[in-house]
């Protein structure tokens, strides 16, 4: 599949924003503006780059919940200023600033709330993907992501059984960086590729390399047009998850010597130097794309500080926090 210059430019841009974000989500939870775990995105910024590179270029219009590290996924769907504002406690969030990071959600831009309980995610998706091919809906699918810890809930397999056996319009996408909280993943499933799971149910399972933007616009593309055509498939991306579980994770339970020299694992330098090959880059285009994006994400935080913080009543509001049971229009 070939990207022209100004996608592949984009693409760049996409990975620095979402390598910017998660430092400055970084900053701001050790200077106390952000409270909460969040799950950094270092290490792991061309997941993000290729899956928006794919959301932007095909037609077809996805749902899907949040994706942790793959924060700018979910800013670009409920727009970064009220996605900065909502991480912030703000009044002016997406959410109003009572859904923190782990229940963003914007239905009317396709971001579904996540399940409660880690691991029910794609039962909810696979449930909103049979609706949307009851209700007749073309070029719109469920977009399903996880970590390689959740997918070994069981609740996943109900969910690719049903998908499979009704030819739900889905696409699971599994984000393995390796280390499910403070498991590898070698000692929590026995299969080289996660992916290999998708033939018991006769999927369609790719893995690629998710330090590959590029690679991973192109699985992401070629899945969105499987469950489009009522083909669920699995999209696996293997990256590394530099940072810990949550922002303050000591990490024990590794050896974190790779730090030593994060250049060369890094997915932002090694896209860098393939679009200086290519003629695409050079160090005053580098130079500009990194400025911009730390302005737009830096203003972005400053306008949500400049927000009054969610009150008690509004973050303990029934009305928002618990669901009714007289539905809603999909």
């Amino acid at each position: 599949m070939n990207f022209s210059n100004e996608e592949l430019l984009e693409m760049y841009s996409d990975i620095v924003k979402s390598r910017v974000l998660g430092e400055k989500i970084v900053e701001y939870i050790f200077s106390g503006k952000i409270a909460g775990a969040i799950h950094p995105c270092l290490g792991q910024e061309a997941v993000s780059a290729g899956i928006l590179t794919a959301f932007k270029k095909s037609d077809i219009i996805t749902y899907g919940t949040e994706t942790h590290r793959a924060q700018t996924v979910m800013a670009h769907r409920v727009g970064w200023k009220p996605f900065i504002a909502e991480l912030l406690g703000r009044t002016g969030g997406c959410n109003d600033g009572i859904s923190g990071e782990y229940h963003i959600h914007d239905l009317k831009n396709g971001q579904l709330p996540a399940a409660g309980a880690l691991g029910g995610t794609w039962a909810e998706i696979a449930g909103f993907a049979w609706a949307l091919k009851n209700d007749g809906k073309k070029r719109q699918i469920g977009f399903a992501p996880y970590g390689d810890g959740a997918i070994s809930q069981g609740a996943t397999y109900e969910a690719m059984n049903i998908a499979a056996l009704f030819k739900l319009p889905i696409l699971f996408f599994i984000e393995n960086n390796g280390i499910a909280m403070s498991t590898p993943v070698e000692n929590q499933s026995p299969l080289e590729n996660l992916a290999d799971r998708a033939a018991a149910f006769n999927m369609k399972g790719v893995t690629v390399d998710g330090d590959d933007p590029v690679a991973v616009a192109e699985a992401v593309l070629n899945g969105m047009e499987l469950a489009a055509n009522n083909e669920p498939n699995v999209v696996e991306v293997k990256t590394m998850r530099w940072e810990g579980h949550y922002v303050g994770d000591p990490q024990k339970y590794r050896d974190l010597s790779y730090k030593e020299d994060l250049d060369s694992i890094c997915p932002v330098v090694r896209f860098e130097k393939r679009l200086i090959e290519l003629g695409i880059l050079d160090d005053e285009i580098i130079k500009a794309v990194r400025e911009s994006q730390t302005k737009e994400i830096v203003d972005g935080f400053d306008e949500g500080l400049s927000q009054t913080i969610a009150t008690k009543e509004q973050v303990l509001d029934y009305n928002r926090v618990y669901s009714n049971n007289a539905g809603g229009e999909l």
